[in-house]
């Protein structure tokens, strides 16, 4: 079972869930909608410092698999994405979750959604895995859904539209998963490798978040990437390519 977490303090979020309750038909139940084999949770609070979200739906009878959270993006740079990201921090947690905590995320079905936001062609947006960032922290796997960087993107109806419907008909594919060490967050490298091999990216640390890289960090990021077999490196790294080579097979 997928569980779709949407926040009610999220323009970006709101615009999802508009789409999602129309395009799934869904049965309300003490304020949870039930569809097909996924539920739809609403909050009334940020995505990011919702800690053990899981937990909270479980309790009221609910038992997911894998979270998804639809998400607005902010960047400086204003830059028109639709993203996929997993969750967690390297160093301190500045912005939900836990300091030098990774929360498990989903690769297959990570990279899936990203292939189908790619496929969608909404024009204007850079379709990209970002780097593992903020909060918040959960024990079930998840990844963020979003749609960036302004309140313009965060009101574009086919951009929103184009994520409501990645969510509802993505699936998990056989995919050779790997983590990735360096590059930029919007993670051009890896990104590319995913869309164009059978590559499903775990865990993405940018090259800003290496120096948080230690043997205690990369035995959390290999844990926390269920069947990750590989490392692919953007940049040379060579410290941390001699830790991940106990433990992996590096590209």
């Amino acid at each position: 079972m997928l569980c779709i977490v949407v926040s009610r303090k999220d323009a970006a979020s709101k615009n999802m869930a508009k789409f999602l309750m129309e395009m799934e038909k869904w049965r309300e139940r003490d304020g949870i909608y039930v569809g097909d084999e996924k539920i739809l949770y609403i909050t009334e609070d940020e995505h990011i410092y919702h800690n053990n979200i899981d937990r909270e739906v479980e309790e009221r009878g609910y038992f997911p698999s894998v979270f998804v959270f639809a998400s607005r993006h902010s960047s400086r740079a204003k830059k028109k994405t639709l993203s996929v990201h997993p969750v967690g921090n390297y160093g301190k947690a500045e912005y939900g979750g836990f300091d030098r905590t990774l929360v498990k995320t989903a690769p297959l079905l990570m990279r899936n959604a990203l292939e189908l936001l790619k496929e969608k062609e909404v024009e204007g947006y850079e379709v990209c895995y970002e780097a593992t960032h903020h909060g918040p922290f959960m024990e079930k796997p998840c990844f963020f859904i979003e749609v960036g960087s302004t309140l313009e993107e965060w009101n574009d109806m086919k951009a929103c539209g184009a994520v409501a419907e990645t969510i509802l008909e993505m699936e998990e594919k056989s995919y050779e998963v790997a983590i990735g060490i360096g590059g930029g967050h919007y993670a051009p490298r890896f990104t590319d490798i995913a869309l164009t091999k059978k590559v499903a990216f775990g865990h993405i640390a940018a090259r800003y978040a290496v120096d948080y890289l230690d043997e205690e960090m990369i035995t959390k990021m290999i844990d926390a990437s269920p069947g990750c077999s590989n490392a692919y490196f953007h940049g040379e790294h060579e410290k941390i390519k001699r830790m991940l080579s106990r433990h992996l097979s590096i590209q």
